[in-house]
């Protein structure tokens, strides 16, 4: 064997190693996410936990699930402590990120008390208190505004009660995590919101971190996520359950 062709297959070997070390990825992924009413309960119940739990499965991978506040959420991702972090919006994400295609589209709603008027745009909020929860993705179009009297709560449940106590005009909050709260008060009949008629619109998805490992977990989630899609078991895990 000559000497170039002995230098060749060495090249070609050392190729391959690196490929093989590039598509190795951690024994165990850590997801990172944040307590939300009916969402993520706990690591283990939620339906942002089940649906992490079926992607999981599907993609063949080991996901570790950590549930922080949602602000240490985003600094230990920040820190390069998670692998990934779920629910990613862009209005919330504090350094650059791979992501996932969609997994939903987030809805925030601006219940009212029923009787009263409807507010469905941002713009009819303007000179009215409106409650919102600390830690939640709000639009910038939203939380920019001068105009309106924001207040803050530490959870949904307690939104609810300055709501219909009539301390604030609306509470603003996604759909689902809202009928939750709502039904654990056992006062959903009191208050009105149109399904048709969402007050903002935010893309939902897995943040990986930057990097190969990142883009590599971003597509193996991606497809696992569009097999889920189509096989019915999304649609089974997001149905609005109670």
């Amino acid at each position: 064997m000559t000497a170039v062709i002995r230098y060749g297959i060495g090249m070609f070997i050392g190729l391959l190693a690196c490929v093989s070390m590039a598509d190795e990825l951690p024994e165990t992924i850590v997801i990172g996410t944040f307590p939300i009413p009916l969402m993520v309960e706990s690591e283990e119940k939620g339906i942002f936990i089940e649906l992490t739990q079926a992607l999981a499965k599907e993609a063949g991978l080991n996901i570790q699930i950590r549930v922080f506040p949602a602000q240490r959420t985003l600094r230990e991702f920040a820190a390069k402590r998670l692998d990934g972090l779920f629910p990613g919006l862009a209005v919330t994400m504090p350094v650059p990120y791979e992501r996932t295609t969609s997994v939903y589209v987030k809805r925030d709603y601006a219940f009212t008390r029923k009787g009263e008027k409807p507010l469905h745009t941002v713009e009819q909020l303007a000179g009215k208190k409106v409650a919102l929860t600390s830690g939640y993705p709000y639009v910038e179009p939203l939380t920019s505004r001068q105009d309106i009297r924001f207040e803050l709560a530490n959870s949904d449940e307690q939104n609810v009660k300055k709501l219909l106590a009539g301390r604030v005009d609306a509470f603003v909050v996604e759909l689902k995590s809202g009928l939750k709260a709502f039904h654990a008060d056992g006062r959903e009949g009191a208050i009105h919101y149109d399904i048709a008629k969402p007050l903002s619109e935010q893309d939902v998805f897995y943040a990986l971190q930057t990097g190969e490992h990142g883009e590599q977990l971003a597509q193996r989630l991606s497809q696992a996520l569009e097999r889920l899609k189509r096989s019915g078991r999304f649609d089974q895990i997001m149905a609005v359950t109670r």
